[in-house]
């Protein structure tokens, strides 16, 4: 199969890395994945009840997702797709390894249809694929036409604000030399990063994400070849311009757009400004998920309340009627994926979803079906065109005496969206931050006291980042060779004796924008301010 350009990039970097990097014993318990149950998700996106044998394909698999929903969905027809033929072979063996048979493998690449399996089918699996595409909107428009009149596209793409420090990481990774194609790299990389200080958000970001413990999750992450983040009001533009609308979202509760829009005042306002301003305030904390339908779909059903077909009767199975005899006689708790915390499943409770009943004890749990519709209740996203503006304003390089530390540009972005997006008509940051008083959870933690959350930020710095929304705007620089930082040449040697202290770093012989932009990422984390002045 030939490609050219992204498509390209992307296949070597994970044909050299598949991800995610598991042992290929690593398994899961029949009843843990139940969420991914084709009927499950059908009743969440209002689809009714899910077909018998429903087709599914997971478009961009990688190592592990093809096991998972195999063990979710025993009696589907499954055909897993990657681009990568070396993560197709992993997948592959563990679901031999793990006797789910009924998966179909095919190298695929999305972003030419002739390669694609035919056929239209009852759920497409797009997770974490979209966002490295050359033409995200053309392929989201080819997969809502494989779904069936009622089927429902499960996406997952990363959120804009909320990933900021790991572009940060890449950026930081690109200026030094690291790339995926040396395989002393993501090592060499986890070993720099972990030279910074304790108190630094970018070492923060690194050690606290999964998948740094690992080479292809660094790779993934870090040393990527092109991804990048959508704004909810981008990922709403993306949805419509495919005739897509989302029909129910795969987050916890804190992330969820309705509980969020009630407690801050936004209950009138549309889903994506919710969920954009969630992002934004770093309080998202997962990617966005989001489980659409066809434009065209047929209405909502509700369906009478009723047990998850996982846990019903003793046709299953032997492994997993074991596990349902456990759960009935002894209890337990399983974990949830939509919920705040693992499902607490008394003995008693068990038995009868075992008899196909719903008991009361679970009402409003993930483990039951029908009886109410969760669908998205918020008014329909609309097209923001003053978000471009906004973008690249936050972006923006700005000069002068205590200008924003373009460390923390998304925290300033939260801090200034109401004075530069008047049309979305905010409340001003003080009710903000009153309106989040008894809902933030910042992330600060010693050693870290700031930089971390815009809340938390704002709380220990608000006369300084008040005095700084009353001053006229700064203005703009090109880029890191149109400044000059406040002692230059000492930040400058500052940075060139870290990186030769630094034996792990490919790269050292860089030019003075480029150390200035390093000593940015590195060294001013204890500023939220930095005096820049403009060589014009």
């Amino acid at each position: 199969m030939a490609m050219v350009g992204k498509s390209a990039t992307m296949r070597a970097q994970y044909t050299a890395w598949p991800y995610p990097q598991l042992p290929l014993l690593a398994g899961l318990p029949s009843t843990h994945p139940f969420e991914l149950h084709v009927d499950w998700l059908w009743d969440r996106a209002g689809s009714g009840p899910g077909p018998a044998r429903p087709r599914i394909w997971l478009a961009g698999c990688g190592t592990f997702q093809p096991y998972a929903f195999a063990v979710a969905n025993p009696h589907a027809e499954i055909t897993a797709t990657d681009l990568s033929e070396a993560s197709l072979a992993i997948a592959g063996r563990r679901c031999q390894w793990h006797r789910q048979r009924h998966v179909r493998f095919a190298p695929v690449d999305l972003e030419d249809p002739a390669t694609w399996p035919c056929g239209r089918f009852d759920l497409i699996e797009c997770y974490g694929v979209l966002m490295n595409l050359a033409d995200p909107q053309a392929t989201l428009r080819g997969l809502r036409e494989r779904l069936t009149d009622n089927g429902v596209l499960r996406l997952m793409v990363y959120p804009h604000w909320s990933r900021q420090r790991v572009f940060q990481l890449q950026r930081l990774a690109r200026l030094l030399g690291f790339t995926a194609e040396q395989r002393q790299h993501p090592a060499a990389f986890r070993a720099f990063v972990r030279r910074l200080p304790r108190n630094h958000p970018l070492r923060f970001a690194f050690t606290t994400y999964a998948d740094s413990r690992n080479d292809a999750g660094v790779v993934d992450a870090f040393l990527h070849g092109g991804d990048r983040g959508f704004t909810a009001f981008q990922l709403g533009d993306l949805l419509a311009a495919a005739g897509l609308q989302p029909d129910y979202w795969f987050h916890r509760p804190w992330a969820q757009p309705e509980a969020m829009a009630a407690r801050l005042g936004f209950a009138d306002r549309p889903w994506s400004l919710v969920l954009d301003h969630l992002d934004l305030w770093q309080e998202l904390r997962t990617n966005f998920i989001v489980c659409a339908r066809r434009t065209d779909a047929p209405p909502r059903v509700v369906q009478p309340p009723r047990p998850h077909p996982a846990f019903v009767g003793m046709d299953h199975a032997l492994r997993h009627r074991l596990r349902l005899l456990r759960l009935q006689w002894l209890g337990g708790k399983l974990p949830a994926r939509t919920a705040a915390e693992a499902i607490a499943v008394p003995a008693g409770a068990a038995r009868a979803l075992a008899r196909g009943e719903a008991p009361g004890e679970l009402a409003g749990s993930a483990l039951l079906l029908g009886g109410t519709d969760r669908g998205i209740r918020l008014p329909a996203h609309h097209p923001e065109p003053g978000e471009a503006a906004f973008l690249a304003a936050a972006a923006a390089l700005r000069i002068g005496r205590r200008a924003p530390n373009p460390l923390y540009a998304h925290l300033f972005a939260a801090f200034e969206r109401d004075r530069r997006q008047p049309e979305l008509a905010l409340p001003d940051l003080e009710t903000q931050m009153g309106r989040w008083l008894p809902w933030a959870d910042p992330l600060e933690q010693r050693p870290i006291g700031f930089g971390l959350s815009p809340y938390a930020t704002n709380q220990r710095f608000r006369i300084n980042i008040r005095e700084h929304l009353e001053r006229e705007p700064l203005p703009t620089a090109a880029d890191w060779s149109a400044v000059r930082l406040r002692q230059d040449e000492r930040a400058l040697g500052t940075v060139r004796s870290l990186l030769a202290a630094a034996p792990e770093v490919p790269t050292t012989t860089l030019d003075d924008a480029s150390l200035r932009e390093l000593f940015v990422l590195l060294c001013s984390h204890d500023q939220l301010f930095l005096n820049l002045e403009g060589t014009s």
